[in-house]
């Protein structure tokens, strides 16, 4: 009987043990913790641009993965992979729903603590380009808006990190001031030479320097510049347009997107005017390509075709 009674004593106690550690679980369980990614985990960026900036915050030792490649990212869908990629990640960078708009579906299901969309987060110049255009990494000065926001952002899911984070940041940014002043002084000079874009891409690359794209496209705005050029080119004289066909001069310059092609080379014919694509993705850069270079390429591309302006200054 002695040993009975020491066995349903030993059996209470444990079962006093037991109870609280079951609750505490239960507990557990009825409220899932967030899955949330470890601090060195991948960081995913929609556009090249975008990860070309993040790196030079992120540093060398986070990963940073690029989404949209070779595809258009006003109509890209995320792949099965791209989305496990997404829902790894630590931070997903882009633009927002006026860039990336079917993206806009996936980007839905993050959590807002693990997405940043550039384009809300504000801040940015827009002299010489219209409000609603999203290509705003073309200006330097911009980019280094953008890199503040995700050093922001990555030192709040790292707190370690935060310092160098904005270290970098800042360093990015002095970089960048000088970035837009090379690119500044290298277009100044073609402020009175008629500049075309086949959609509203090029107004933050060409507007801080003060000269003036009229975009053409399906947008009745955008047809309104068509018909603004059209009306330019009537009114320039004939001896002044047939200019543009000899020794290789032109008096304009018709800026695509890469690849080059008949439709827009046809397009620039009509309107007398030079034509070059030009690559605001970086898509043709090599893959290890920062965002210097991305805006050094472009200001080189967009030469090609503005040397062949006569200079009328004098």
């Amino acid at each position: 009987m002695k040993f009975l009674s020491q066995r349903a004593s030993l059996k209470t106690a444990v079962i006093r043990l037991l109870v609280p550690a079951l609750g505490v679980l239960l507990l557990a369980c009825g409220k899932p913790q967030p899955d949330r990614p470890a601090p060195g985990a991948e960081i995913v960026a929609s556009v090249g641009p975008l990860a070309m900036i993040t790196r030079e915050i992120a540093g060398q030792e986070v990963p940073v993965r690029q989404l949209i490649q070779g595809s258009d990212p006003h109509h890209y869908a995320p792949t099965v992979t791209d989305r496990m990629a997404m829902e790894k990640a630590q931070l997903v960078i882009w633009m927002g729903p006026a860039m990336e708009s079917v993206l806009a579906r996936q980007m839905s299901l993050l959590p807002a603590d693990r997405q940043l969309g550039l384009l809300e987060a504000g801040g940015y110049e827009f002299d010489g380009a219209e409000e609603d255009d999203p290509h705003l990494w073309l200006r330097p000065r911009n980019a280094s808006v953008m890199a503040a926001h995700i050093a922001t952002r990555l030192g709040e899911l790292n707190p370690a990190q935060a310092d160098a984070y904005r270290a970098r940041a800042r360093d990015f940014s002095r970089a960048m001031a000088n970035l837009q002043k090379v690119q500044d002084r290298a277009l100044w000079g073609y402020r009175d030479v008629p500049i075309v874009s086949t959609h509203k891409a090029y107004g933050h690359f060409f507007g801080a320097a003060g000269v003036k794209v009229e975009s053409l496209g399906s947008s009745a705005s955008h047809q309104h510049g068509a018909r603004s050029m059209l009306e330019k080119q009537a009114a320039v004289p004939a001896e002044s347009r047939s200019e543009t066909t000899q020794g290789g001069f032109v008096r304009g310059c018709l800026f695509g997107e890469v690849p080059a092609n008949d439709r827009d080379r046809q397009t620039a014919v009509h309107l007398k005017l030079g034509y070059q694509a030009l690559d605001p993705l970086g898509a043709l850069l090599p893959a290890d390509a920062d965002y210097r270079q991305l805006m050094e390429q472009l200001l080189a591309d967009a030469r090609l075709c503005l040397s062949r302006v006569p200079d009328r200054s004098q």
